[in-house]
């Protein structure tokens, strides 16, 4: 089945290809009723983590519409004319947390441009990153969701199992966030078997079969923000039982030869998204006891080229088209980030929720504003 994943400048992405197309103008319009009132929270307001401004039409607990500006954070990047590498070092400070996802997707889009066959053993390398920074966004996640409880116990666990991935990411990669990992020809890394994965696997299997059986904190998560759309992705798009992901769509990344299977849940609300993304950490964790990292380059060379490169980031499907000319420099470039679907989501999973459902329905999807509001010049 075809279906539309989103927009990547003047393309319509879908998980089969893409295809040039109209330029989408959203509407932000709502139908005024007797009572309700416009309530402005944000853009910087306690309890969100980057500024975003939320205008939340409501009668003073029921909400009838919610509209997200996150254009506090725009940036206008300046790529094009700039070497494969020099562009590099822009792409991968984006956004920080999906360094690896942003990295990858922009190199696959070249390599696939350029004609350029990678070595297996740098696949896995790929893999293995992304895969680390699944684990430690879904337990920030997770832990973000506590933190709307006021359980400070398990927040502050979480927190030291998000710092004890840093560590590992930061042993084996030489940065915590993948800085200078990733290059036009090769990968840095520390050769041999991720150690420690299985304290990581210990510690969240206890916090996560507690926190299920927390009736005061699933009450908060259940029936809030049900949303089942057929343009969903990543944990929100599988939390609704919709089998979308790009690991199994996209070839360019070998996730079959390591038996990866696909988490699902069918309640399609903030709970669903809650249990995918802790059921995704046990998965990712089988697949780096897999693989064993193995630092190798490859020859690149000077042609002109274009392409999508496209991944599975924490948040759903990451893409960047990349035109690339015979001086081996960026021509155009277009980027397709999760936050920007998942945003529409939100909204629209808002509606005939209270108001104090609002954080917890938030957090579910991983936005990030930083990724949202980029323009590349």
């Amino acid at each position: 089945m075809r279906r539309k994943i989103g927009k990547l400048g003047k393309f319509c992405l879908y998980n089969d290809g893409y295809v040039e197309c109209e330029e989408e103008i959203e509407k932000r319009t709502y139908t005024p009723a007797y009572g309700s009132f416009d309530f402005v929270y944000g853009p910087s307001a306690g309890g969100l983590m980057e500024s975003v401004r939320l205008d939340i039409i409501t009668f003073g607990e029921y909400i009838r519409n919610v509209i997200v500006n996150p254009y506090y954070k725009s940036r206008t990047i300046k790529i094009k004319g700039k070497g494969i590498n020099d562009a590099l070092l822009y792409i991968e400070r984006i956004n920080a947390p999906f360094t690896a996802s942003h990295t990858i997707a922009f190199l696959m889009a070249i390599e696939k441009a350029l004609g350029i066959e990678v070595p297996y053993e740098l696949l896995l390398d790929r893999i293995a990153e992304i895969e680390l920074e699944r684990i430690r966004n879904n337990l920030l996640v997770i832990e973000r969701l506590t933190e709307s409880a006021g359980f400070q116990v398990p927040m502050n666990s979480l927190l030291w199992l998000v710092e004890k991935v840093n560590r590992i990411i930061g042993k084996y990669f030489g940065h915590r966030y993948f800085f200078g990992v990733n290059y036009y020809g090769g990968i840095n890394v520390e050769e041999g078997k991720i150690k420690d994965l299985e304290i990581i696997e210990k510690e969240f299997n206890d916090l996560f079969n507690s926190l299920i059986e927390s009736r005061i904190f699933i009450d908060r998560l259940q029936g809030n923000g049900i949303i089942k759309d057929e343009e969903s992705i990543g944990p929100a798009a599988r939390a609704a039982n919709l089998e979308y992901d790009a690991r199994n769509e996209e070839i360019g990344l070998p996730y079959k030869d390591l038996e990866f299977k696909i988490s699902t849940y069918d309640s399609a609300d903030a709970f669903g998204r809650f249990i995918v993304r802790g059921k995704e950490i046990f998965e990712s964790l089988n697949m780096l006891s897999r693989i064993n990292l193995k630092k190798i380059e490859y020859k690149g060379k000077l042609a002109e080229g274009k392409a999508i490169g496209r991944v599975e980031s924490p948040s759903g499907d990451l893409a960047y088209y990349v035109e690339v000319s015979n001086e081996g420099k960026i021509s155009e470039i277009y980027l397709l980030s999760p936050s920007s679907v998942n945003i529409k989501l939100f909204s629209k999973s808002m509606v005939k929720n209270i108001f104090t459902d609002l954080p917890f329905n938030w957090e579910s999807f991983g936005i990030w504003i930083s990724e949202i509001g980029v323009k590349f010049e």
